[in-house]
């Protein structure tokens, strides 16, 4: 008898430990992370003692990750400089996809450009990235945010509250543009407008994830990519399932990203390219008062790629 308590306690712990080192990974329903959520329908993560916790936005993700139940987390750059400023030890592991139409600006007649935007009602999603486009849309439009009117609208309530006349403008992924553009909506300015300024990014906690378990998740992220990428035919269902994304949909998200394969990253971490960006975002989210106070971008890199890249 005791022999079997005494078994039933040692597997008791080994799966609490087992369960402690899983490594949580916090991501939105959002294709530029589609190669997780992948990894996750064919049972790859688990092997790797890794789990994706999903969420139903980026708001959900940095509150998950400042609190403690999140290991890394898969945000766009702004989210990732605002997370690092209040205080979190981040680095960043991989660019997972650059938006370069995939974030859209969609309005009814009368409104045919940006600057039409003045005394207009104008839904976003109340998040970091959603100030961040509308404050470069006003900025190119030169217009103040006192100009018109900002509804914060979460995402599912998107195409609804075109529909039902509570909003004029939108700002929204790609994925809902078919919808929109049902209802008499026109695409009027997109993230091609705002080139490598909307980057998702993978980020960790270093004092979570050792250095083993980066290269383990990297791994994991070209792994999956390279098979989604060659295999769309028998992946893409998975996605369409898990993302909620039509066929139609999600080609037209995928046509405004840039994935970030080996290749991508490779080149964007070389010469400092990627840190010039940092750099770039985070200028402009201070000058916006984006920021609560400055973070450091350098320091969110790698030690090998400060500096000279590499």
């Amino acid at each position: 008898m005791r022999r079997i308590l005494l078994l039933v306690v040692c597997l008791s712990l080994l799966a609490c430990q087992s369960e402690q080192e899983e490594l949580r990974i916090g991501g939105n329903r959002w294709l530029g992370y589609a190669p997780f959520y992948l990894a996750d329908e064919l049972q790859w993560m688990q092997p790797g003692g890794l789990r994706l916790v999903e969420y139903p936005n980026a708001t959900g993700v940095l509150r998950g990750f400042r609190n403690g139940l999140l290991d890394a987390a898969l945000l766009t750059l702004d989210e990732a400089l605002a997370l690092q400023s209040s205080g979190h030890d981040l680095e960043l592991l991989l660019v997972t996809d650059i938006s370069a139409g995939a974030d859209a600006l969609y309005a009814r007649e009368p409104i045919k450009h940006i600057s039409d935007l003045k005394n207009q009602r104008i839904g976003v999603e109340n998040t970091a990235l959603g100030a961040f486009i509308l404050s470069r849309v006003l900025d190119k439009a030169g217009l103040e945010r006192s100009d018109l009117q900002v509804i914060d609208l979460p995402v599912h309530e998107h195409v609804g509250a075109l529909r039902d006349g509570r909003i004029d403008a939108l700002i929204t992924f790609a994925s809902e543009g078919p919808a929109l553009e049902t209802l008499g909506a026109k695409r009027i300015f997109d993230s091609r407008e705002m080139p490598e300024e909307i980057i998702d990014v993978l980020v960790v906690e270093r004092s979570r994830v050792d250095a083993k378990a980066r290269e383990r998740i990297k791994r994991l992220w070209y792994d999956a990519l390279g098979n989604w990428q060659h295999n769309r035919a028998s992946t893409d269902p998975y996605l369409h399932k898990r993302l909620g994304l039509e066929p139609r949909s999600l080609q037209v998200t995928l046509e405004g990203l840039v994935m970030g394969d080996q290749a991508l990253n490779q080149y964007l971490f070389k010469n400092g390219l990627l840190l010039q960006r940092m750099q770039l975002v985070h200028q402009y989210m201070l000058d916006y008062q984006l920021l609560k106070q400055p973070g450091q971008p350098e320091a969110m890199l790698p030690a090998e790629c400060r500096r000279r890249g590499c």
